[in-house]
């Protein structure tokens, strides 16, 4: 038993001492809050930006990647999608109400582009469709990426259907 009071002992000596190493309570110099020489750096990190300014201007550009930023098409002359498509069409009611952009089944129908979520359709070429619909091929562009498809409009009243590739989709006209 007497040997463990002379550890006992040593304990708050060794707290004593991790304290006094530690005593500041700030790892930042005592002269961080002197601001006499925040001229001359501020001065500095100019130059060193204007150096690094200078640099990139001579540098040659980074070489070309196989990606490409996605270009817009312009419509075919006279390719316009009828104005009875025209408007704010929505999947489900909330599409028409939301103030959140969280919108996923709205689409707007304008002369020559729908715009949906994340991606805006450019009418490329107008095909043959019947009496009431119209048919058009469109190019995609949303997410950094481009494609092509077909897409038939086909409206009854206050009711759009959107068809394509990948099946039909039905749109109510938002208030």
């Amino acid at each position: 038993m007497r040997r463990m009071r002379p550890v006992l002992a040593a304990v708050p000596f060794v707290f004593l001492l991790s304290a006094v190493a530690c005593g500041k309570n700030e790892p930042v110099d005592d002269d961080a809050e002197n601001a006499a020489g925040l001229d001359q750096v501020v001065a500095e990190a100019n130059a060193t930006a204007e150096a690094i300014q200078a640099q990139a201007d001579t540098t040659p550009p980074a070489p070309v990647t196989n990606q490409e930023e996605p270009a817009i098409v312009p419509p075919t002359p006279g390719a316009i999608i009828p104005a009875q498509y025209h408007g704010r069409w929505g999947m489900v009611p909330a599409d028409c109400t939301s103030t959140r952009g969280d919108a996923k089944g709205l689409i707007t129908v304008g002369d020559t582009r729908i715009r949906f979520y994340e991606s805006t359709a450019t009418l490329s070429q107008q095909r043959p469709a019947t009496a009431n619909s119209f048919a058009g091929e469109f190019v995609f562009t949303g997410e950094g990426q481009r494609w092509e498809k077909v897409m038939t409009l086909t409206r009854n009243g206050n009711t759009l259907e959107r068809a394509d590739s990948e099946g039909s989709f039905t749109y109510r006209r938002c208030a």
